[in-house]
């Protein structure tokens, strides 16, 4: 290769370093969770290791309220995508093929299921959206890191009933001066073009939930860059004004008191009650919050981006 045509690429390439994060994410979606994870990055490998606790909720009664450890490996070098579980020692291995048909399904699944829905659970169109930019104009130094603040709430109410509202909610303290940043975008532009789908194909991770007022979400993260950088504090929200439902143990309660009424002497009567029209209730139906605890750049351990010797392969 000519001497000057590889001084070019040198200079117009970002350096190839290893960087490292660690986050502590609060999460409020099928329970309540408390989680740590430590993400490495290299040129063409990554490796996530994470701890969660669900603290309520249906995932504490599958987990057995005992924190849950996971490893994910992915190695853009072989193509490959790995699950690590170090507590039964064993892992899962899947190619970015099989990795893309998954991701494919879980999208059909995803549409099937929002068709199968009510109206107005899921026609974001059904609201007449407002938005409020309450973003703090001061800078603040957390975690030793510069920030500035973007916060914005998009307010719906629904056109056929005032009293039925949502709030989508934004606040994020961003820094540009995190270091690695730019590693990591360069990793995971790679990553999605080696597995040749689409980035919102990944956005799993907010749920059906928030995908269900997918314009006000995007409005939300067009609008959060005012304050570039990477996010040091953020706080995703969707909050709920909706029709209280049937507390079904108040429920059972009340209806073997009846039956044991009936059956007393002088048949004690129920006393008639006006009927009571729909109670409105605040609800959060989804919730995600996360710090960035440390960020580094130096070399890592070539280790972390494999799975350990003597590790069973279900």
């Amino acid at each position: 290769m000519p001497i000057l045509l590889l001084a070019i690429l040198l200079v117009s390439s970002p350096a190839q370093a290893d960087v490292t994060r660690k986050h502590h994410t609060s999460s409020l979606f099928m329970g309540a969770s408390e989680g740590t994870s430590a993400e490495y990055y290299a040129a063409d490998r990554s490796a996530t290791e994470s701890t969660i606790k669900w603290t309520k909720g249906m995932m504490k009664t599958m987990a057995g309220g005992k924190p849950v450890e996971s490893v994910d490996i992915v190695r853009l070098d072989k193509e490959l995508v790995w699950s690590v579980d170090p507590k039964k020692k064993t892992y899962q291995e899947m190619t970015f093929a099989e990795f893309r048909k998954k991701i494919e399904e879980s999208q059909k699944a995803m549409q099937d299921t929002e068709e199968e829905e009510l109206p107005d659970t899921t026609a974001e169109d059904m609201y007449e959206w407002t938005t409020e930019d309450k973003s703090d104009p001061n800078p603040k130094t957390i975690n030793g890191w510069t920030c500035r603040n973007v916060h914005i709430i998009a307010t719906g109410v629904n056109k056929q009933n005032a009293e039925d509202k949502v709030w989508l909610t934004l606040d994020a303290w961003n820094s540009p001066d995190v270091p690695g940043a730019e590693e990591i975008r360069a990793f995971h532009e790679r990553y999605l073009k080696a597995l040749g789908i689409d980035v919102k194909a990944l956005a799993s991770g907010l749920s059906q939930a928030a995908l269900l007022y997918q314009k006000q979400m995007e409005t939300l993260i067009e609008a959060g860059k005012k304050a570039p950088g990477e996010p040091v504090t953020s706080l995703l929200e969707i909050k709920r004004r909706q029709v209280k439902g049937p507390n079904i143990g108040k429920a059972i309660g009340e209806g073997a008191m009846e039956s044991m009424a009936g059956k007393l002497p002088f048949g004690m009567k129920k006393k008639k009650t006006e009927p009571e029209g729909p109670e409105f209730v605040e609800k959060v139906k989804f919730s995600v919050q996360t710090e960035l605890t440390e960020a580094s750049m130096g070399a890592i351990d070539a280790a972390k981006f494999d799975v350990p010797t003597g590790y069973k392969k279900k």
